[in-house]
């Protein structure tokens, strides 16, 4: 079995995976090949990544801008490179950007596995009959799936795979590096003062997020202005909130900062991955507001450090990752005073924070990298009985029509980037 993965661009999460993937696949006598749509992307701050890697990687567009590339060149480029990798199989990254369309129809055609890499959850816009109508022409054309958990099986399975051909553990992080990082910030904190916001002992919560509207950032500071409030009485230190990210918000964050008066709260901008653990690691809790997400791989890199966490129901992960009241809590996202009780819960000085942290471990390390890596197998073994398909009529006129609107490629898409 020769796999090929695609996804438009890797980051730290994606290489974590294939490199999984490639020790799992040398096991099974099989190899596999990452396939990079380009090397940067216009959305996501990480820093591209052009170190040696065990397994082959290939860029279709090197040194260029994926969200800059024109659709039909996109998806006539993804097909040259198909044809010269030539792969038994084809995992995918979704089905809406030109490049997906073009490895599932490459596929097809070739009469290859065509696995589908999905975190999408039902509910995470309005869905319109038309679009689903679309979607489900195109998604039936895969083999099986790969997704991330029990919201994301059961909608790719009303999209037309049949369960049997679908596998949950996609959304992995590099459990062991958060681990790592955050059990060194916490044996050796001095070395660290010098970041944003750890130059204070006093505890914190942290959350860590894009600064657009969909996480809900203004909600997360009105609660935390409650929670200042609730806390009082507490005996100890109002806990502080570090607030790692950025984006087009956070101008108007501070602002409401500022005009509300929130005292506590600090701005530490983006951090790249190796700062990540250690913030995880001197924080005490931690704190995701999205209205909607398809997952929030941030919430796996708290659990991972050990942190007991509070999460949104807009969550994807949540379902999945969040026992009430054992290693955190969930609260609907438009919930402010809610969230902020829960805020108060975490930093009340009764409880076993540290036996949170630990059940946290306990769930996220059936989200390893490992993990996805046996589930992707599973799916290329599974879909290898779908194969030998040839492509639906309503699929190969839903392709053309996509392909011959002109569009930038994110049109599809009903959930902001």
């Amino acid at each position: 079995m020769k796999l090929c993965v695609q996804w438009p661009r890797f980051g730290p999460l994606h290489l974590a995976r294939l490199r999984a993937t490639h020790a799992h696949a040398h096991r099974q006598g099989g190899s596999i090949i990452g396939l990079e749509t380009a090397s940067d992307d216009a959305i996501y701050e990480w820093r591209v990544e052009e170190a040696a890697e065990p397994f082959e990687r290939i860029q279709a567009f090197p040194r260029e801008v994926f969200n800059e590339i024109r659709p039909s060149t996109m998806h006539a480029r993804t097909l040259s490179v198909l044809d010269q990798i030539n792969p038994d199989a084809v995992a995918i990254m979704s089905y809406g950007y030109p490049d997906a369309r073009a490895a599932l129809a490459w596929c097809r055609r070739r009469r290859r596995v065509a696995i589908l890499m999905m975190a999408t959850k039902e509910d995470d816009a309005e869905r319109v009959a038309w679009r689903e109508y679309i979607k489900r022409q195109i998604v039936q054309q895969y083999d099986s799936a790969i997704v991330g958990g029990t919201p994301q099986r059961d909608y790719v399975t009303k999209l037309g795979i049949p369960e049997a051909y679908v596998f949950t553990k996609y959304n992995a992080v590099d459990n062991a590096f958060f681990e790592r990082g955050a059990a060194e910030a916490r044996a050796h904190p001095e070395r660290y003062r010098h970041l944003p916001g750890l130059a204070d002992d006093t505890p914190f919560f942290v959350a860590s997020n894009r600064f657009i509207a969909r996480k809900n950032l203004d909600r997360l500071l009105l609660a935390y202005q409650r929670y200042r409030r609730l806390a009082q009485g507490l005996p100890g230190p109002l806990w502080r909130l570090l607030m790692l990210g950025d984006g087009y918000l956070r101008g108007d964050l501070e602002a409401l900062v500022k005009r509300e008066t929130i005292e506590g709260v600090e701005f530490c901008g983006f951090r790249q991955i190796e700062e990540l653990p250690v913030y995880y690691g001197r924080a005490s809790a931690f704190v995701h507001p999205s209205l909607v997400d398809q997952w929030a791989l941030a919430v796996n890199e708290a659990m991972a450090a050990g942190l007991p966490v509070i999460v949104s129901t807009g969550a994807g992960c949540a379902s999945d990752l969040v026992e009430e009241g054992v290693n955190g809590f969930c609260f609907e996202p438009h919930d402010v005073q809610g969230l902020a009780e829960h805020l108060l819960d975490l930093a009340r000085p009764s409880v076993d924070r540290a036996a949170m942290g630990r059940r946290s471990r306990e769930i996220v390390a059936g989200w390893a990298p490992e993990r996805f890596a046996e589930s992707m197998w599973q799916a290329a073994m599974a879909g290898r009985e779908r194969a030998d398909r040839r492509p639906r009529l309503a699929f190969q006129a839903a392709l053309v029509a996509l392909n011959r609107i002109p569009r930038h490629i994110k049109a599809f898409h009903t959930v902001e980037a």
